[in-house]
């Protein structure tokens, strides 16, 4: 009944500071409100990062929106890997059709009463070369930023995902660029930021954020333990995870001890920097045994709860799946742990 209840209070939120048929006539919220609206998000990862739609085994459609909202989720992270459709040299135009795909689901998502975070993702030529594809990464916020202008605030933008390598000694320096461009055209868009190697919890004391920017919702990934939630995952570049698949989480105290030391990095600095948090990625490989994950994601999400952070589990499909794509159906035990029933 209280979950019920607290997603009703969401939907009349939403309904009130959002009119689908005009974008231009909103109610601003401040970015404390923007947080709430990303309380339960689900990531839409194997998508569109991807370099095809469809190329890593999903193409996300209305009715799966429409679902994620029945399901109890108040929001969708979306990363987009923007390189693979933007000209390569300059100015490095996105690719028309592609830009009106993200339309298209951006629309259905507001349609649906659902958050969305445009997110930019998987760029290792960044990365790699920070100074030589700078010019592409700010031109990719130029355009955005523009194109998204006369949109609500219930579409936010994530500067970039997981920023590491060389990029990292230089992302101080880099980010405020982009949200400078941003801000040209986006005065009250939250916009989301995180630390250095791959939003760390422990990374969060070199972040530097501007002091007279209040439309910012600081986030980091924690996917601790490792060995748990990247079994089997041979992508995974550090130990061996094919070694790892069969390791269960019981809730020991030394189990969540390493969980909570690292929420407790990021509230610390939330509280004392006063910024709301987005904790945008936790999650399990589809290795791990079902009760296990069970448990796993109803700690985080209880834990992030406790310390008012708005969340976003990955992911919705394919690989961490909450939905069982071959069974058309959610995966019971997930759901509940994470929005309850």
């Amino acid at each position: 009944m209280k979950t019920k209840m607290n997603l009703r209070i969401l939907i009349v939120a939403f309904s009130m500071i959002y009119s689908p048929a005009v974008f231009g006539h909103v109610k601003v919220i401040d970015i404390d409100e923007a947080n709430k609206l990303l309380a339960k998000t689900i990531n839409i990862a194997f998508t569109f990062d991807a370099p095809v739609e469809g190329a890593w085994g999903n193409k996300i459609t209305n009715d799966e929106l429409k679902d994620i909202r029945s399901a109890g989720f108040t929001a969708i992270r979306l990363p987009v890997q923007w390189i693979t459709r933007m000209d390569s040299v300059a100015p490095y135009t996105i690719n028309k059709s592609f830009l009106e795909r993200i339309d298209e689901v951006t629309k259905q998502t507001l349609k649906n009463h659902l958050a969305i975070i445009i997110e930019n993702c998987i760029d290792e030529e960044l990365m790699a070369a920070p100074e030589k594809y700078k010019g592409r990464f700010i031109s990719l916020w130029e355009q955005l930023s523009l194109h998204f202008a006369s949109y609500p605030q219930q579409v936010m933008f994530e500067i970039m995902a997981e920023p590491h390598g060389k990029l990292e000694h230089l992302w101080n320096d880099y980010y405020p660029e982009a949200l400078a461009t941003i801000r040209k055209h986006n005065s009250t868009r939250p916009v989301i930021i995180g630390p250095v190697f791959y939003n760390n919890p422990r990374s969060i004391n070199s972040l530097r954020l501007p002091d007279d920017d209040h439309f910012i919702i600081v986030t980091f990934h924690l996917y601790e333990p490792i060995k748990f939630t990247m079994q089997g995952e041979q992508w995974f570049p550090f130990g061996k995870p094919m070694e790892w698949i069969g390791t269960k989480w019981t809730a020991t105290p030394e189990e969540q001890k390493v969980i909570t030391y690292n929420m407790d990095i990021i509230s610390k600095w939330a509280i004392a920097n006063k910024r709301p948090v987005f904790m945008g990625e936790f999650g399990v490989s589809d290795h791990a045994d079902v009760e296990s994950r069970a448990k796993f994601l109803k700690f985080y999400r209880e834990q992030a709860d406790q310390r008012n952070f708005s969340w976003g589990v990955f992911s919705y499909i394919v690989g961490f799946s909450i939905y069982n794509k071959g069974a058309h159906e959610w995966r019971k035990e997930l759901l509940t742990a994470l929005v309850g029933n």
